[in-house]
Order: C-alpha cells, then sequence, then structure tokens
C-alpha cells in the first residue's frame, strides 16, 4: 500500500499560489530596477547640466543662455522629483509583493513538513504491521513444529 498525503491538492494549490507570488515579486523588482534606472539617469543628466552651467558661467555666455539653462534645469528637476515618487511606490510595492511571497512560501513549507511527517508516521505503521505480521508468522511456524 503506497502513502496517500490527505490534503495533496491543498498542498498543490498552495505551491501554485507560492509559485504565483514569485513570478509577482520578481516583476515589482523588474519594475523597480526600471525606474531606479530611469531616476539614475535623470540624476546624472541634472549633475551633467550643472556642470555645464558653471563652465559656462566661468566662461562668459548670453543671459539668454542662462536662462535656457535654468528653465532646463528646472523641468529636470520636476522630472526627477516626479520619478523618485515613482520610485517609491514601486519600492513600496516590491516590499509588499516580497512580504506576499514570503508568506506564500512559508505557507507551503507547513504543508511539505506536515506531508513529511505523515509519510514518515505511515512507513512507521507499515514496519510495525510488518513486524506484527512475521511474528504471527513465526509463532505459526512454531506451533506447527
Amino acid at each position: 500500500m503506497s502513502f496517500q498525503f490527505t490534503l495533496q491538492k491543498v498542498m498543490q494549490v498552495r505551491e501554485r499560489e507560492k509559485n504565483q507570488g514569485q513570478a509577482e515579486y520578481q516583476k515589482a523588482i523588474d519594475q523597480f530596477e526600471k525606474v531606479a534606472t530611469k531616476l539614475y539617469e535623470l540624476l546624472k543628466k541634472k549633475e551633467s547640466l550643472e556642470e555645464r552651467a558653471r563652465k559656462q558661467i566661468s566662461v562668459g555666455t548670453s543671459i539668454y543662455e542662462l536662462q535656457q539653462n535654468q528653465n532646463e534645469m528646472m523641468r529636470l528637476q520636476q522630472e526627477i522629483q516626479l520619478h523618485q515618487r515613482e520610485t517609491q511606490r514601486a519600492r513600496d510595492k516590491m516590499s509588499m509583493k516580497e512580504q506576499d511571497f514570503l508568506q506564500k512560501a512559508i505557507e507551503c513549507k507547513k504543508y511539505e513538513k506536515m506531508k513529511q511527517l505523515k509519510e514518515n508516521e505511515f512507513i512507521e505503521e507499515e514496519k510495525r504491521k510488518e513486524a506484527v505480521q512475521m511474528d504471527e508468522i513465526s509463532i505459526q511456524l512454531f506451533a506447527k513444529r
């Protein structure tokens, strides 16, 4: 007689939920990396724009070019602020998905542990039954002599 875990279907559902949670977590990580990379690029662009403005001031430039630089700097600053909020939202979502995934993984582990314990109990019971049968056979053989 082979071992049949009574909660096998529940365990399979939990396993699918865990895998889905892991996929969602990975998707959230990818989204966060994408948004954070864009923010990094904007910050680098702002840094180079500031450097260019300092050089223009030291060399001397027209007021029009300074105004253009200032406008570009303000636009870039607004875009950076927007991406900072977006990055924070992506970070929060990633953290939430991680917690969800970890919870599902723990739940899945519980069922795996339960299955292992039940299987061990089954094996021990089978060994006990086999020992009882062997005892009965040896008693019968002894009684026939």
